[in-house]
């Protein structure tokens, strides 16, 4: 068994991990190591916008999970596993949620922890250089590029001028004073290549030698002693060891769960179930999971609107030698370039959906499906009800979990889903759209009534891969980790991921989990500042070396 030592391990390197390693390398001078099962980001169609379509559809660099039935059958489920994580594989749109996702958070800690949204706007503002709007909501001078689509193609800009007929405001913003309307998708994109949580802030210190990369390696469990972390232990070509000071998991919201549950921190029952000594009785790790359900709606439109020629075979060759030539055409941007969120019950009110107008027809794996140019309304429930579970399937460390998102499984999930597909149909029937939808391809024309819809729904939902909660922060001694994101019952662990919210954000959740892991990394590096511990010794016939970890650890 090999053994490393540094003052900090984080376990992932998604964009979470990317955020706290670069935090911590230009606030302190410990020794950080960032722990990534997947590979380097060298994939060229990485970094090329429309490039995760492909990625996606051919399962690369990402976990294959698979969820336990939902409504009789199993679900795709799947997570980065590359660094990066997500942000290098996901479809780059940049939505930070509403003011009332957070005044929720800040409800689940009470007067611990600050976490409201005047916390972290600025937070947002710091990480963004933002290529459209620098205002009292956009920041210039980040890292991350945002910007806008730089060109709309027709179909999606029929949807544009549908949606206002509709009654939605056209609203250039949606990150700004409000979500509510019709708009241009503001996407992770700078220079014509995809900004990663790796580009945004970590490639500096990866050359500095400041923080030191290991891919391809996956952490197994926390070595816990006396209710403290002392380091991780993963499995590369047999087991090694790397002693630590402090462990963050950064692992997401099905992996950080998997490894505290493996380590002996979760609920009682479970874990002995597989024969797993308990540290820590913790009975809501692995609970509280929640994403946002998304069901879609297709039309065949006429000619050859949108993007379907360029989505498979000949045409996807021919859209990439234009890229790598002009930077321009459909790879030059995410194909998705306008999106809407409203309530569909009341327009004035906060949006409970979101729908991104895709310009092309493609199944769940987001293959394109044949020849006819389409649409595809995803649908998405914001803040669905309904919540699920990652539970171990046995004891070994590298099996993958028990995954149930539950995904519609409450009636007030299901009956949103309903009234937003009674909402679509309006919108294909407006004057600037209706003259091109040639059909409705799915649900289809013979699903009408709301209980033909319910029971279709139930078939198609899928996952937007946005899973969050399953170590929710709180005050409340159930809760998984504090307003610090400390893991309760142990010393030297936090989780920072999106593991950690304890409700969802009315958006896509790579922002959100940028902005949250930069808020905690601020905590953390105050609180080993504050910090000087005394040694800690591995116990007898543990197979490593004692070692003193004061002498470095924390001495910032």
């Amino acid at each position: 068994m090999s053994e490393e030592s540094y003052d900090v391990v984080i376990v992932g390197a998604g964009a979470a991990g990317c955020v706290v390693a670069s935090y911590l390398a230009e606030h302190t001078d410990a020794s950080i190591a960032l722990v990534e099962a997947g590979d380097t980001d060298r994939d060229p169609f990485i970094h090329i916008p429309a490039g995760f379509a492909l990625m996606l559809a051919n399962d690369r660099h990402v976990w294959t999970y698979e969820t336990v039935p939902q409504h009789g059958n199993k679900k795709a489920y799947r997570s980065g596993k590359v660094l990066g994580g997500g942000s290098s594989v996901n479809a780059m749109a940049y939505v930070r949620g509403q003011e009332r996702d957070f005044a929720a958070w800040q409800d689940a800690v009470g007067d611990t922890g600050k976490w409201s949204y005047e916390d972290l706007l600025p937070i947002f503002m710091a990480q963004e250089d933002n290529d459209t709007f620098h205002d009292e909501y956009h920041g210039i001078n980040g890292g991350l590029a945002v910007s806008w689509p730089k060109g709309i193609n027709k179909l999606n800009q029929y949807c544009l001028k549908a949606f206002q007929e509709y009654g939605l405001p056209f609203n250039p913003d949606y990150n700004g004073k409000s979500q509510i309307g019709v708009s241009p998708v503001q996407s992770t994109v700078g220079n014509h290549r995809r900004c990663n949580a790796a580009d945004a802030y970590l490639r500096p210190h990866l050359r500095s030698g400041r923080v030191i990369l290991l891919t391809g390696k996956t952490v197994t469990r926390v070595l816990i002693e006396n209710n403290r972390a002392v380091g991780v232990e993963l499995s590369d070509n047999g087991l090694q060891t790397i002693l630590a000071g402090e462990v963050v998991l950064s692992a997401g919201a099905v992996h950080s769960p998997k490894i505290l549950m493996h380590s002996g921190v979760g609920p009682a029952i479970q874990l002995r179930e597989h024969g797993i000594a308990v540290i820590v009785d913790s009975p809501e790790v692995g609970e509280n999971l929640h994403d946002h359900p998304m069901v879609p709606v297709r039309a065949y439109v006429k000619g050859d609107l949108g993007y379907q020629a360029a989505a498979h075979g000949l045409g996807t060759v021919k859209a990439g030698l234009r890229y790598l030539v002009t930077k321009d055409g459909p790879a030059a941007g995410t194909g998705i370039e306008t999106v809407s969120h409203w309530n569909p019950s009341d327009f004035s009110a906060d949006p409970t959906i979101q729908c991104y107008h895709a310009p092309v027809i493609a199944n769940q794996d987001l293959k394109a499906t044949g020849d006819r140019s389409g649409i595809t309304f995803e649908l998405v429930v914001l803040q669905p009800k309904s919540r699920g579970w990652v539970r171990l399937a046995d004891s070994d460390p590298t099996s993958m979990p028990l995954i149930n998102p539950n995904f519609i499984g409450e009636e007030e999930d299901l009956k949103a889903v309903v009234q937003s597909v009674h909402a679509i149909r309006k919108v294909m029937a407006q004057e600037s759209l209706s003259p091109v939808i040639e059909e409705e391809m799915e649900p289809g024309p013979g699903i009408r009534s709301d209980a033909e819809i319910a029971e279709w729904a139930k078939r198609a939902v899928t996952t937007m891969w946005h899973p969050v909660g399953t170590c929710r922060m709180g005050q409340d001694e159930r809760s998984v980790v504090d307003a610090r994101l400390r893991v309760r019952g142990v010393d030297g662990l936090r989780v920072i991921d999106a593991s950690i919210m304890p409700t969802i954000t009315s958006g896509n959740t790579n922002a959100p989990t940028q902005a949250l892991a930069r808020h905690a990394s601020a905590m953390l590096v105050e609180d080993l500042k504050m910090t000087r511990r005394p040694p800690v010794r591995r116990e007898e016939g543990s197979g490593v070396s004692c070692i003193d970890l004061a002498s470095s650890a924390l001495a910032f």
